[in-house]
């Protein structure tokens, strides 16, 4: 959900090939003319819960909604231009200066903040924008500390040029987050993204409900037929879809396999529990036996996308005809598609990959580094910048030698002798199993009740008999036409 939220904040957004820097600043100019309208403070006022079963009728058309000002909407004018980035290890001032502020601009913003806000120790996953004129003073500046968005509101911090002196003031800005409850039942046609815009829910529920079925099923087996009731809580700020909250629940069944029906299988968020006196500090998914699968924090860089093609080194290529080993995994997938960190890491280098095509590297420390090949395009990042999992690097093509779109998705390890050797990406998700403790079984519980009387109210719509040409339910390793390293 931070991705996701911190996303709309903005409002924008190998190993085996070159590896050399190739830094990306975010910058983007229109030739629009509007002079930067003033700061708004909005206070924070109270959260809406709505609850909607989602259905093809078209929404009632409602009032305009509010829009407070955002440094994102100078990119429209084409006398600034918009810039961000994260604050990183090197501490506040060191990542403004690296992402093109001069030293003079730079305390400019620092003093802004005098008596707002302590700059000292500012997280290191806090992130920034900032617009500047052509010749270089910058004219806003907005800061959202890590965690800005995680209650009812989103908060973060403004400055804004005074144009009687220059002078830049830093005032805090709270916006109310709504949250409208949303139950749907899906029955999985060609591709899981579709199937859920087409019931109307947002691309970003992919990513949901990959967190939400992580380590409880097979994704690989998420294909047409397969069966879904979803219960989760859409945000949006001024009215406008920001991501959503971690799923509430979730019922998956798959579609029968050689004339087998398959088990349903349901999970539920469980942190908070029922009460302030429930909390539970390893908030995640859990099954109907209160079990919590986990993964070390390596997740998949494409959510949703089915493996056509796994790590193995005695590959014979699909494009030389020679024994080529195949250095990593390929996730199949349509051009446009999301491609998100596997882990936390700094960007090692964003760029030219030869065969690889647009490449992101990203050095995880302890020797690791992964890369991510064939990109039609880059997400804002640029080497030396710190990236969290899940956080967007990028987006699926096929750039480089490739038949098709595909994210080539690879890591490496580095020993202490410099000597580097591929291993299988796969073998990175080290399982782990939690266990919900006594204490408060009786309230997961309850929890559970309640959100399974939620799930049997949707209406599950039936499965359509599989097409004769649909061949997802039988993987063919190293035989997929996109794969190419």
């Amino acid at each position: 959900m931070r991705r996701s939220v911190l996303a709309a904040v903005f409002g924008v957004s190998a190993i085996a090939c070159v590896a050399g820097p190739f830094a990306i600043v975010g910058q983007r100019h229109a030739p629009k003319q509007l002079a930067p309208p003033p700061i708004t403070h909005t206070s924070v006022v109270a959260t809406a819960t709505v609850t909607v079963v989602k259905t093809a009728a078209p929404e009632v058309p409602t009032a305009p909604m509010p829009h407070t000002f955002r440094v994102a909407d100078l990119a429209s004018d084409s006398r600034y231009s918009v810039h961000e980035g994260t604050v990183g290890k090197h501490g506040f001032l060191g990542a403004i200066v690296a992402t093109g502020l001069t030293s003079r601009e730079a305390h400019r913003v620092l003093v802004g903040f005098s008596g707002v806000r302590n700059l000292d120790r500012e997280s290191a996953t806090s992130t920034f924008s900032f617009a500047k004129a052509h010749d270089g003073h910058v004219v806003a500046f907005e800061l959202v500390p890590a965690g800005a968005a995680e209650g009812d509101s989103l908060d973060f911090f403004q400055e804004h040029e005074k144009t009687e002196n220059e002078r830049l003031a830093a005032t805090h800005v709270s916006l109310a987050i709504e949250k409208k409850r949303v139950k749907v039942g899906i029955v999985v046609g060609e591709s899981v993204r579709s199937s859920l815009t087409s019931a109307s829910l947002h691309e970003e529920a992919a990513s949901a409900l990959d967190d939400a079925l992580d380590g409880h099923a097979e994704l690989s087996d998420l294909r047409t037929g397969t069966r879904l009731r979803i219960v989760a809580t859409e945000l949006r700020i001024e009215g406008v879809f920001t991501g959503y909250a971690p799923i509430d629940a979730l019922e998956y069944t798959p579609p029968p396999k050689n004339g087998e029906a398959k088990p349903a299988i349901r999970v539920y968020w469980y942190g908070k529990g029922s009460s302030e006196s429930h909390k539970y500090s390893h908030g995640g998914f859990y099954d109907t036996t209160g079990r919590q699968p986990y993964h070390g924090g390596w997740r998949s860089p494409v959510p949703m996308a089915r493996i056509s093609s796994r790590f193995n080194p005695n590959r014979m290529h699909p494009v030389l005809h020679v024994i080529m080993p195949h250095n990593g995994v390929d996730f199949a997938a349509t051009s446009g598609t999301p491609v998100y960190a596997a882990s936390a890491g700094t960007i090692r280098s964003a760029g030219d990959g030869g065969p690889c095509g647009n490449m992101v590297q990203i050095d995880h420390g302890g020797g690791l580094i992964s890369a991510y090949c064939h990109l039609s395009r880059f997400g804002n990042v640029s080497a030396g910048q710190h990236v969290e999992a899940r956080q967007l690097i990028g987006y699926v093509g096929q750039t480089g030698r490739a038949t098709g779109p595909h994210l080539h998705f690879a890591v490496k390890r580095v020993n202490a002798a410099g000597i580097e050797q591929f291993i299988d990406p796969l073998s990175m998700r080290l399982d782990g199993v939690r266990i919900i403790p006594p204490r408060l079984r009786g309230d997961f519980d309850e929890v559970k009740k309640t959100l399974d009387a939620e799930i049997d109210s949707i209406t599950l719509p039936d499965a359509p008999p599989p097409s004769p040409l649909d061949t997802s339910a039988t993987e063919k390793p190293n035989e997929d036409p996109a794969e190419t390293e």
